[in-house]
């Protein structure tokens, strides 16, 4: 919810996590997000597009806040540069003052049971494409491009773990070997489970996943139309580094795959082999997301 979001345009961890305890009684979330608005105008479209309530930032030895729902901005007196702990609590409280916030919803306390709390929940989806290059150990073929998604779910907003599912594919193979001449094709799909580190603008991902690999081979074979197929358990693990504008990211992806139980196809008649499906690779490209 919008009002449950701030924006806080300044990469100081002891004044965002100043926030964090003063404003802990309101359950508002504290997000570091960019360089600060020049104007009422740019902190309009900060809030729009993190559908934050409040935009705060320091300009100069100013604290500034924005407030979305009632499009003001107030300034209090406070200090530029890196705060030590006790100035960034101070700026904390004026800025919960500048808020203007209600009293604080009222805490009931459990009910006793034996059960583990529960995490508040705040529900992030991101969608992903990528385009990679694709470099196989061993097999038949060749460096080729890759195209691939993946939709990714953040069930807490506190962690930095996702699962989703992710998908590739890519050119295919030509083959004239052996009396055959087609070609072979493959795609993937996989469940995935990562976890995001975040420093002011930047992320720093390791994942991981499991799922199937669909090999077909396609073509003729002296003259006789021939198409086997093969589904592969696979496995990927690798990591990503990413820089975020706003409610999007950009960066660079590294992937290592390895597939099971890869065939090696031979003629139908003789022993002659026409095409090894490689059982390993390596695959780097750029991925672009959306957090919804």
């Amino acid at each position: 919810m919008a009002s449950h979001r701030v924006v806080l345009a300044d990469p100081d961890p002891e004044l965002r996590h100043a926030m964090e305890q003063v404003l802990a009684p309101w359950r508002l979330e504290v997000v570091i997000e960019g360089a600060p608005p020049t104007d009422s105008a740019m902190a309009e479209q900060r809030a729009d597009a993190d559908t934050a309530r409040f935009v705060v930032w320091r300009e100069g030895e100013e604290l500034v806040v924005y407030d979305r729902e009632l499009g003001f901005i107030e300034r209090r007196d406070s200090r530029s540069g890196t705060l030590d702990p006790p100035t960034a609590a101070a700026a904390a409280l004026t800025i919960k003052t500048m808020m203007r916030l209600p009293p604080p919803p009222e805490v009931k306390p459990p009910p006793p049971t034996s059960a583990a709390p529960m995490v508040e929940s705040g529900i992030e989806l991101r969608i992903l494409a990528g385009v990679a290059t694709r470099i196989p150990n061993g097999g038949d073929t060749g460096v080729t491009a890759r195209f691939g998604g993946a939709a990714e779910l953040r069930p807490w907003s506190a962690w930095g773990w996702r699962i989703g599912v992710a998908g590739d594919a890519g050119m295919s193979t030509a083959i004239d070997q052996a009396s055959f001449k087609g070609t072979w094709r493959e795609w993937s799909v996989l469940g995935t489970v990562s976890w995001t580190y975040a420093r002011d603008a930047w992320e720093f991902e390791a994942h991981a996943g499991g799922g199937i690999r669909r090999s077909t081979l396609d073509g003729a074979e002296m003259n006789t139309a021939r198409t086997e197929s093969d589904t592969l358990a696979t496995a990927r693990g690798g990591a990503a580094i990413r820089r975020r504008y706003l409610r999007w990211t950009l960066g660079a992806v590294l992937d290592i795959d390895r597939s099971f139980g890869t065939p090696t196809y031979s003629k139908v008649v003789g022993a002659a082999e026409i095409f090894q499906v490689p059982a390993a690779a390596v695959q780097a490209g750029l991925a672009v997301g959306v957090d919804l």
